[in-house]
């Protein structure tokens, strides 16, 4: 009877040891079936084994730590992989959820490096997206992305640019100045001086734009908010300051429109006498609602040149009856 129990004592140990020997054995094998996978190039398959040959070699303790160890190595930096070729094939959606499984595993696995490279990249392909949408029309879906990629990285100078944009063809100016201010701000920071170009380029005709609409309106109020909002970006355009003062002699400001007129007058100064002659013109409205007559018929002498010439003669010869 004592026999029998240590035969089968010794049974049970023989068939445990076989047991272990055939997991660490199949963790093994399969581990080297995922090199066998990277090295032919099928990273995805390469992954999976990775992840098998782990969860069978941390079910045998301390044994299988080499193999575990090995696994958590590979599969953050794989995933990276895989989304850097997504991201080159321009399958941004795809590269997302790649770089997402590298985050998410580099975390679990303590893999920094591949942690903050894939975070790295991922507003870069959230803003691409948005451009992508953007370029297609699709503004909500674009605006959507370009604000993921300011959530995830509140620096990102070219993303605010796309929110810029968008909010544009939204109607959402006010929005919108608010986005390129801070782009500019961001890509001033980076030394971006290209960037910061294209900004104030892209602000000061938006905005001018919507003052001229707003002046064929005779929204004077609304018309000098955008003109000035236009100058702002940039103030080196002589039609702005024609524009803003055209919107100062309609609210009755002649003080303003004089010095908006001069102004846009300096700006062209060296121009032709027919592109000068439209702020001579706004002076000389200025000047005549003010009451100073002299200073009217000297602007609008001045204006006599181009289309400007049958308008001003009318105002010197029957309105102001000038000498």
């Amino acid at each position: 009877m004592k026999q029998r129990s240590i035969l089968a004592l010794l049974t049970l140990v023989i068939f445990g040891f076989s047991a272990f020997a055939q997991d660490i054995n199949s963790a093994i094998e399969t581990f080297n079936e995922g090199n066998q996978a990277l090295q032919g190039g099928n990273i995805e398959m390469a992954i999976e084994k990775y992840k098998t040959a782990k969860d069978v070699a941390a079910a045998l303790g301390a044994e299988g730590n080499d193999i575990v160890a090995a696994a958590k190595k590979q599969i953050p930096t794989l995933y990276y992989q895989l989304g850097v070729q997504d991201y080159r094939d321009k399958n941004f959606e795809k590269a997302i959820s790649e770089f997402q499984n590298a985050i998410t595993f580099g975390e679990e696995f303590a893999d920094s490096e591949t942690v903050q490279k894939a975070k790295n990249i991922v507003p870069k392909l959230y803003n691409s997206l948005g451009n992508d949408f953007f370029k297609e029309g699709n503004h909500e879906e674009a605006l959507a992305n370009f604000n993921k990629a300011v959530e995830l990285d509140p620096n990102y100078s070219r993303a605010y640019w796309g929110q810029g944009l968008v909010l544009n063809k939204m109607g959402k100016d006010e929005e919108m100045n608010i986005a390129f201010n801070k782009a500019k701000e961001l890509a001033a920071a980076e030394g971006d001086e290209a960037l910061v170009e294209r900004i104030n380029t892209t602000g000061q005709k938006f905005f001018k734009a919507d003052g001229t609409r707003l002046l064929q309106a005779q929204d004077w109020n609304g018309a000098l908010k955008a003109l000035e909002a236009s100058n702002k970006y940039k103030a080196d355009d002589p039609d702005t300051y024609y524009y803003i003062a055209l919107a100062y002699n309609g609210l009755g400001n002649w003080e303003k429109a004089i010095e908006s007129a001069k102004a846009g007058l300096e700006l062209a100064n060296g121009e032709p006498n027919d592109v000068k002659a439209k702020f001579y013109f706004e002076m000389g409205n200025a000047y005549k609602g003010a009451g100073n007559n002299t200073n009217a018929c000297e602007a609008y002498h001045n204006a006599k040149f181009g289309k400007f010439v049958e308008n001003a003669n009318y105002e010197i010869t029957t309105v102001l009856k000038c000498n």
